[in-house]
């Protein structure tokens, strides 16, 4: 099971467009590549399926949000609240971030001997919350360059990286 994970570093009080938007654009490149979605620390719905309709009443990304319910209709979309509500199966935790600790740092290789992998990706300029990687056993820059993406730009090259690199090996189901 691979999952690219949402973690919501803007305002956890109010519901604002960006938090819409990044799902929506988050949602077709989840089903184009094979992995699931999770939203951590997103508490403005009480069920996953409450979330996709809002989604999609918004938007007209991804055919007006036609992805993200067919992520929801195959078990794809998750909302967690925090590191510790990340079920077993969500596998290793690998953060996602142009400043790996050298201690954590690892590389697509290395995550696709990986059973089971949970992406974590900040939205908004500062990232992941330095808690947050403090916590997670592995860092991966994308770029392995040290190089900034911007955050639609980054949960692209994510997914595809991930999604081509580890489709051939029988990772994506």
């Amino acid at each position: 099971m691979l999952t690219l994970c949402l973690v919501n570093t803007y305002d956890k009080l109010k519901l604002h467009e960006i938090h819409l938007r990044s799902i929506a654009r988050a949602a077709p490149l989840c089903y184009a590549f094979g992995l699931h979605l999770a939203l951590m620390d997103f508490p403005f719905w009480e069920s996953e399926g409450e979330m996709v309709s809002q989604v999609c009443e918004y938007t007209t990304i991804g055919e007006s949000g036609k992805y993200l319910e067919m992520l929801l209709e195959k078990g794809k979309v998750h909302l967690v609240e925090g590191l510790k509500s990340l079920p077993a199966q969500f596998g290793e935790v690998v953060a996602t971030t142009s400043k790996p600790d050298p201690e954590k740092r690892v590389t697509i290789e290395q995550i696709s001997s990986f059973q089971s992998t949970t992406f974590l990706m900040g939205l908004g300029r500062r990232g992941l919350p330095k808690k947050i990687m403090k916590k997670a056993k592995y860092h991966w820059d994308v770029t392995m360059k040290g190089v900034s993406l911007e955050t639609c730009t980054a949960m692209g090259v994510i997914v595809a990286i991930v999604g081509t690199a580890l489709r051939g090996q029988g990772v994506l189901r």
